[in-house]
């Protein structure tokens, strides 16, 4: 199986950057429903010619619609794919798996990517979408290589891994901290990347304690770069390799995708890939946090973020010698420095000035003299963040399109009295015929010859075509004119551009009326009058609290105590589910399979789509629906409903207009979080990995991190995956009327690390939200509000 390089292109420039690098396949976003809104993106007329640019080169081209769409939205996606279809695309990259039904659905023969955003980390994650018609799935980049290997050799899927590049220190899919904190939502294309900016670590048990404490940049990874490892990650069996960096340069795009096609050409000749210190020196060059291998190849978390810095590090260059007013000069320890060069000197605590070389003088045969305003002094570090020169180099080299030919091979036959008849192949298979107007003559005088024919058929310009073989069958003594012989080479490449554009050879498909049609009945269930309030803990302590409440019924997330907390339940006539937590490895789900066959769960609350696989287990348990699965339009409650599921928390980015909307057809389907510290993050890293901690986090103290402005997110433990809970609870007992009024029956409370007192305290709150003007009522609900708190999206809803 040939692996295909997959490279990003954010616009026109990084696209032909990408392609003359060596890129297979290219993967780009359109001027909406893109997860890199911020790119410049690719409008319809240069989505045409990216495409005619690419298939002409036999370079694949992949567009990502991989944001959540709403209801509206849906619509007008599915006819942006229609246009996207009958323009040749080779796939599409999406998130919503409405979306993923709908193209399946209109063009079953459109292939659709799982994007990472879905967070596809399993065997059973792939069969399920697998089942849905998905075609390839990119898989999470906090799966080992092992896990990858097997994954693969299990299903025999498709898959598509990332190997180079920015990483999300956040399970893909799973963040809701720009959205919580600011408003923007990463899974609706618009993060504004809170992991880059500077943190605390705090211990909250006793803010007196040091011990623990560390500042700076500590949710910020580094860089992925597995190069030297692309002979283990072809064993893998994995077909597509995916570079990061729709928002990088087209030079970037060129020194990155070149060194990686070098690596696997390497290891195609040869079986393995000799990638010496030029090479990682240009890919530092290019851009970089400092390099990780990722959990890809097992990095320790202690090393897996920059904690000094969130953006380009640079290259090490040398340091200060002295400086003498403006003057400056610089020891160089390792490399060089030209004009237009970027430098940037840092400081001991942290902060750095940087400036380009724009004059310099040679001060000895390892130092230099250049003029920088900002007081020095020596013995500061110098890093290279721009290197002119190999920029430049990457540019011409990128820039001078149609360096990456497309060989043909051709036979023209010329007879007298007859119209010139010229047809052509590639490597590939592919044959063009083109018959010219010219009727071919006996020569009056000369006769042209085989040659000169050839030289002047040969003759491409800057095309991207080179002809190797070109054979003549002429009569004896037989004239054309070279105008004729130029207008027939012409004519036969641009029959050759629409030949190779339209790889796919589909026909032209036009929506129909039903395509659009949703049959989504009105909700007119029999218990539409009852509400029911749920509690979900994850201590056994907290049970009995709840009980004492009056809650109807108990997700219970924790694996200690689980028979005991069954039978607490039962015994009160409460109900149970258990609380799968949303990232479940192939290697841990014996472990959970074992939970649920063990215990008289009344239910299960899945977090992942590959949950649902749980069902087989006991074929009769209830499956709740839990907001991981970023439902955020009828059409994803309808699917996952008759995937069995039989209850669903929706998004909690929708806005209550929206959530209406859904409960119009689906209310008694539906839950709501109404109280909790939400989980903003799901990571595999551990923010105490590199301050002695993360040991399991048994009998650990209790941690979080502050922002810049005081704001302090919680570290919680959930299934061996440390999870950052949101700064402000989610308080909303005050809106429960306008909150109901949705036409949702089933409201939730997620209790963190409440202790008993608080639990009770908060479900009775809640229970008597239409009284609240009671004394031991309002202490509460100053007491939640003075430790911070936020109505969520219910009122505003994300970007």
């Amino acid at each position: 199986m040939k692996i295909e390089l997959l490279a990003p292109a954010g616009n026109f420039e990084s696209l032909i950057a990408a392609i003359e690098s060596g890129a297979d396949a290219v993967y780009i976003g359109g001027t909406k429903y893109s997860a890199r809104a911020s790119a410049d993106n690719f409008n319809e007329e240069e989505i045409k010619e990216a495409v005619r640019y690419a298939h002409i080169r036999n370079v694949k081209i992949y567009v990502t619609i991989n944001i959540l769409l709403t209801d509206e939205e849906l619509v007008d996606a599915l006819e942006y794919v229609q246009f996207l279809y009958n323009n040749d695309i080779d796939g599409i990259i999406v998130q919503d798996i409405g979306l993923l039904y709908l193209i399946k659905k209109c063009f079953p023969d459109m292939p659709v990517h799982c994007s990472t955003q879905m967070t596809i980390h399993n065997k059973d994650g792939v069969d399920i979408l697998s089942r849905l018609g998905a075609d390839r799935f990119v898989l999470a980049r906090e799966m080992s290589i092992r896990e990858v290997k097997n994954l693969v050799a299990d299903t025999n899927a498709e898959t598509e891994i990332f190997i180079h590049g920015a990483l999300c220190v956040c399970y893909s899919g799973q963040c809701l901290m720009s959205s919580f904190i600011g408003g923007r939502s990463g899974n609706r294309g618009k993060c504004a990347q809170p992991c880059r900016k500077k943190y605390i670590l705090v211990n909250l048990d006793d803010s007196r304690d040091l011990e623990y404490h560390r500042k700076g940049y500590l949710l910020s990874p580094k860089d992925l770069n597995t190069i030297e490892y692309i002979g283990e990650i072809i064993k893998s069996g994995v077909k597509s390799l995916k570079i990061e960096g729709r928002m990088k340069k087209p030079e970037y795009v060129a020194i990155v995708v070149k060194h990686y096609k070098d690596a696997l050409d390497q290891v195609e000749r040869q079986y393995n890939s000799n990638i010496d210190e030029s090479v990682q020196r240009e890919l530092e060059s290019a851009f970089n946090r400092g390099f990780t291998r990722g959990f890809l190849f097992n990095e320790k978390k202690s090393e897996f973020v920059n904690s000094e810095k969130p953006n380009n590090k640079g290259v090490f260059i040398g340091k200060i010698l002295w400086q003498k007013g403006n003057r400056t000069a610089i020891s160089l320890e390792k490399g060089s420095l030209d004009k237009g060069d970027g430098i940037e000197i840092t400081f001991e605590d942290g902060t750095s000035v940087g400036t380009y070389i724009s004059t310099y003088e040679k001060y000895s045969n390892n130092s230099l003299v250049t003029s920088i305003s900002h007081k020095l002094y020596p013995g500061l570090p110098v890093y290279k963040t721009y290197d002119k020169h190999l920029y430049d180099k990457a540019h011409y080299e990128y820039y001078y399109k149609n360096r990456r030919k497309v060989f043909l091979n051709g036979e023209l036959f010329i007879h007298i009295g007859k119209r010139l008849y010229f047809k052509i192949w590639d490597n590939e298979g592919h044959i063009i015929e083109y018959e010219s107007q010219y009727i071919s003559e006996k020569a009056k005088n000369t006769a042209i010859t085989e040659e000169r024919i050839i030289n002047q058929l040969k003759k491409t310009g800057d095309t991207p075509y080179l002809f190797d073989k070109i054979l003549i069958h002429a009569d004896d003594n037989i004239f054309v004119s070279m105008s004729a012989i130029n207008e027939l080479r012409r004519e036969s490449l641009k029959k050759t551009d629409r030949i190779l554009s339209n790889r796919n050879k589909r026909e032209y498909r036009s929506l129909r009326n039903e395509d659009f049609l949703t049959n989504f009945e009105p909700d007119k269930s029999s218990d539409r009058n009852s509400i029911c309030f749920g509690a979900s803990v994850w201590n056994y302590e907290n049970i009995s609290a709840a009980i004492e409440a009056g809650i109807d019924y108990i997700y219970y997330g924790a694996c200690e105590k689980v028979k005991e907390a069954v039978e607490l339940c039962h015994r009160n006539n409460i109900e149970i589910y258990f609380l799968l937590p949303n990232i479940i490895k192939d290697a841990e789900r014996e472990r959970f399979t074992q939970i649920i066959k063990e215990n008289s769960f009344d239910g299960i609350v899945i977090s992942n789509i590959s949950q649902l696989s749980y069902v087989n287990i006991k074929p009769d348990i209830k499956i709740i629906g839990n907001y991981n699965l970023n439902v955020f339009n009828k059409r994803c409650m309808d699917i996952y409903l008759k995937l069995g599921v039989h209850k669903i928390c929706p998004s909690l980015e929708l806005n209550l207009k929206q959530l209406k909307s859904i409960a119009h057809n689906y209310g008694t389907s539906m839950e709501l979080v109404v109280y909790g510290q939400i989980p903003l993050m799901t990571m595999e890293y551990c923010p105490l990995s590199s301050s002695g901690g993360c040991k399991g986090c048994k009998n650990q103290k209790s941690f979080g991190l502050k922002d810049e402005k005081g704001a302090v997110f919680p570290l919680f433990c959930n299934n061996h995956r440390m999870q950052l809970l949101n700064s402000s609870i989610l308080f909303v007992v005050e809106e429960m009327e306008k909150i109901l009024a949705t036409g949702v029956k089933r409201v939730r409370l997620d209790f963190y690390k409440e202790s008993k007192t608080e639990v009770k305290e908060i479900i009775e709150l809640y229970r008597n939200y239409k009284n609240l003007s009671k004394e031991s009522y309002f202490d509460t609900i100053k007491r939640v509000k003075s430790t911070g708190h936020t109505k969520g999206h219910y009122f505003r809803g994300v970007d």
